[in-house]
């Protein structure tokens, strides 16, 4: 009897450290993007960034996601779903933890292809592993992670240029 009550309570553990994995994850996945366009004068400004490359900048994402994002299923098959998000999500973070602080365009942009790489394959991958954790709530679950996707992008645009200015008006505070 205790056995199964323990095998309940760390399976009903497992489920919900799963829902909280894929909300967290999903609310990191545009606000790389959204949070650039607010304070991208200042930034080119601040890198030396000309307006070419500033543009290129904003049409980065599109091309990441296709190719990267077409890369996902076979390095799912190769290495798992789990493990393929797991990885695109630390590229996520190490993005945008490290990209405000550098002083470069170059490392700029590696940094922004870097966690959009991440965001590449968790974008495709994503789905599937709702699939595959709750089979028995896929709706329910593909609507949870829809929201948090859409509160990360619009929170991220949101407080951008709020955060920015009560720090002195640092774009970099901002993006970070």
């Amino acid at each position: 009897m205790r056995q199964r009550q323990g095998a309940a309570r760390s399976a009903t553990w497992t489920r919900r450290l799963a829902v909280t994995a894929l909300v967290l994850a999903a609310l990191n996945l545009r606000p790389l993007v959204t949070s650039l366009g607010p304070v991208l004068e200042e930034a080119r400004a601040a890198l030396g960034m000309s307006a070419t490359v500033a543009g290129l900048l904003t049409s980065v994402p599109a091309v990441c996601f296709a190719l990267v994002g077409s890369a996902a299923p076979r390095l799912a098959r190769r290495y798992g779903p789990d493990g393929v998000v797991l990885a695109g999500m630390a590229a996520v973070a190490l993005g945008l933890a490290v990209r405000p602080f550098v002083g470069s365009t170059p490392v700029f942009l590696t940094l922004s292809g870097l966690a959009l790489a991440g965001i590449a394959v968790a974008n495709v991958l994503l789905p599937v592993v709702v699939k595959q954790r709750f089979p028995d709530r896929v709706g329910m679950m593909t609507g949870l992670y829809s929201m948090a996707l859409n509160l990360g992008a619009s929170a991220a645009a949101a407080v951008t240029v709020p955060l920015a200015g009560a720090f002195g008006g640092d774009w970099r505070a901002g993006l970070g």
